[in-house]
């Protein structure tokens, strides 16, 4: 791969992130609704799933109607395309838990750990330990995290996963037939 090959996967990649991307603000947004409307973060789910789908098919059409690419190519935009989304991604959740969330995860959080089945369920992953005193200590714990060490915390997670998510969906852009005629240097 040249240096002007290499110069367009970069700015493809970096326009597929913004589209990947989008979808996981959306699919954060369902996350959060979610919460108190348990359909609707099924929504959420299904949508972070397609966007790796999504990412394959672009990675597919640059392979087809731009420059043909091998499997690391293919693995290299992958990762980037998830790291430009986790970029994205990162702003959309700080703007969030900085402006918009008043508290509201921390409540659900909260009240989720308050009932019977994960009471009953942090007792038997912690035998002889006492549970509203871990529960008390995970929600102080919560409460002392600010939303950019919040964000910081997903964007790290994001990262991780879109390095191994590269994989399949690299997998995903190389199946099909290319279509291109470019001479391939490399």
């Amino acid at each position: 791969m040249n240096a002007i090959s290499y110069k367009q996967l970069r700015a493809f990649a970096a326009q597929y992130g913004a589209v990947v991307g989008l979808m996981w603000i959306v699919s954060f947004a369902f996350y959060i609704i979610g919460l108190t409307r348990p359909l609707v973060g099924n929504v959420g789910l299904i949508i972070g799933l397609l966007s790796v789908v999504a990412a394959g098919f672009l990675i597919r059409k640059f392979r087809g109607e731009v420059f043909p690419l091998r499997f690391g190519q293919s693995w290299w935009m992958a990762t980037l395309i998830f790291m430009y989304a986790s970029l994205l991604m990162a702003v959309a959740q700080f703007v969030y838990f900085r402006y918009i969330d008043n508290g509201l995860l921390l409540q659900t959080y909260s009240t989720i750990m308050q009932q019977p089945e994960a009471v009953a369920m942090m007792q038997s992953m912690m035998p002889g330990e006492d549970a509203a005193e871990v529960s008390r200590q995970v929600i102080d714990l919560l409460k002392s995290i600010s939303p950019i060490q919040l964000t910081f915390e997903f964007l790290v997670y994001n990262l991780m996963f879109g390095f191994l998510l590269a994989i399949p969906t690299a997998w995903i852009g190389l199946s099909g037939k290319s279509r291109t005629t470019h001479s391939q240097n490399r």
